[in-house]
C-alpha cells in the first residue's frame, strides 16, 4: 500500500544568534510511519530551502527588519507535515556610525583624485573632508588590489604622509587587525600607490574605506589636524573568486564552487562534485527564490538586477550548498 501518512509536525522551534544578515533555527524531531527525510523552512509563506537535520542558519537576511519561520517535515513519499510553531525575529540594525576626521585646513593641499578598481574619483578640494560613501567598488577576498592617490598642491609640492583603512568586520572603527592597509611615509611624489590583499576573514558585504593625506606627520584615523584632507568611500567584500577558498556548507568531501565572484556578465559557473538530481535556486536578500532550475553549471544570471544573492543547490540524496554572490 502506498504511504500517505504525513510525519508530525516538528515542535520547540527556535531562533538564536541573530546578526543584522542571518539567525539560527532549531527544533525538535518529527517522527513519521516509514521515516523523515527532511524539513521545508518558510519564512512567511516563501518556502526557503530544504535541510536534513534538524538546525539550519538562514542568510541573506536584512538589517532591521522582521522575518517570520517556520518548518514542516517531510516523507519520502512526498507526505508533508503542519507546521511548526512559528518564530519571529528582528535582524540587528544595519546602521553604523564612524568618527569624524578631517583637516581644518586644505587650501595647500588635498586629496585630488582616487583609483580603485571602479572607484575613479576626481573629487579637488573639498575644504578638509568629503564623504563618497554614495561611491563603491567590489574586491574580493584574497585577491591583491591597487589604489592610486594623486595629492592637489595649487602652488607647491608638499611632504605628505597617506594613510587607507578598510572596517573588514564592520564594527565601525578602524581597529580591526590589518585594516590598515596602505601607509606610505612623507613624499612629494605626484602620484602615489600601495597594494593590499583582502583577509580570508573580512566580512561580505559592504563596509566603509578611509583615506587620509596629512602634511608631515601620518595620521591616525579618526584624527583632526590641520593641512591636508580625509575622504570616505565604500567597497564591497566578496566571497573568494574562482575556485580557491570556496567551502562546502555540509560535511562532506563534496566541494561547491561560484565563479567568477562578482559576475560581471551573464554567467555564473557553478561546480559540485555531486550534483547528480540537484536542484538551483537563487534567492534574493529578502529570501525571495528568482531563480530555480534543475543542476547545470552554467546559471544564467542576465534577468537579475544589481546586487547580492544566494545561491542554493539541493542534492538527490539532500545536501544542500549556499554561496553568496554579486551581480555587478
Amino acid at each position: 500500500l502506498p504511504d500517505t501518512e504525513a510525519p508530525t509536525a516538528p515542535t520547540n522551534l527556535t531562533a538564536s544568534d541573530v546578526t543584522q544578515t542571518s539567525v539560527d533555527l532549531a527544533w525538535t524531531a518529527s517522527t513519521d510511519n516509514v521515516g523523515v527525510t527532511g524539513y521545508d523552512v518558510y519564512e512567511g509563506t516563501d518556502l526557503l530551502f530544504s535541510v536534513t537535520g534538524t538546525s539550519t542558519t538562514v542568510t541573506g537576511l536584512t538589517a532591521s527588519t522582521s522575518y517570520d519561520f517556520s518548518v514542516k517535515a517531510k516523507d519520502a513519499a512526498g507526505n508533508i507535515s503542519g507546521s511548526s510553531n512559528v518564530v519571529t525575529i528582528t535582524t540587528e540594525s544595519g546602521s553604523i556610525t564612524y568618527c569624524d576626521s578631517y583637516s581644518t585646513n586644505s587650501n595647500s593641499e588635498w586629496i585630488e583624485t582616487v583609483q580603485l578598481g571602479n572607484i575613479n574619483n576626481n573629487s579637488g578640494n573639498n575644504d578638509g573632508y568629503a564623504d563618497f560613501t554614495n561611491l563603491s567598488t567590489t574586491i574580493v577576498k584574497e585577491s591583491n588590489n591597487s589604489i592610486t592617490i594623486i595629492p592637489g598642491w595649487p602652488r607647491r609640492s608638499q611632504k605628505e604622509t597617506y594613510r587607507v583603512w578598510i572596517d573588514f568586520n564592520q564594527d565601525g572603527n578602524f581597529e580591526g587587525q590589518g585594516e590598515l592597509v596602505v601607509n606610505i611615509n612623507r613624499t612629494d611624489a605626484s602620484s602615489v600607490g600601495g597594494s593590499f590583499t583582502i583577509p580570508s576573514s573580512a566580512l561580505e558585504g559592504s563596509t566603509r574605506m578611509r583615506i587620509s593625506m596629512k602634511r608631515n606627520n601620518s595620521a591616525n584615523s579618526c584624527d583632526i589636524f590641520s593641512n591636508g584632507e580625509v575622504e570616505d568611500y565604500t567597497v564591497v567584500i566578496s566571497g573568494s573568486e574562482g575556485l580557491n577558498g570556496d567551502e562546502a556548507n555540509n560535511d562532506t568531501k563534496a566541494q561547491f564552487k561560484v565563479y567568477p565572484n562578482p559576475v560581471k556578465g551573464n554567467v555564473l559557473n557553478l561546480k559540485l562534485s555531486e550534483a547528480v538530481g540537484a536542484e538551483t535556486k537563487v534567492f534574493n536578500m529578502l529570501g525571495q527564490v528568482v531563480t530555480q532550475q534543475i543542476f547545470n553549471s552554467i546559471l544564467d544570471v542576465s534577468n537579475l538586477n544589481s546586487g547580492v544573492y544566494l545561491v542554493e543547490v539541493t542534492t538527490e540524496n539532500g545536501l544542500t550548498f549556499r554561496k553568496r554572490f554579486i551581480k555587478e
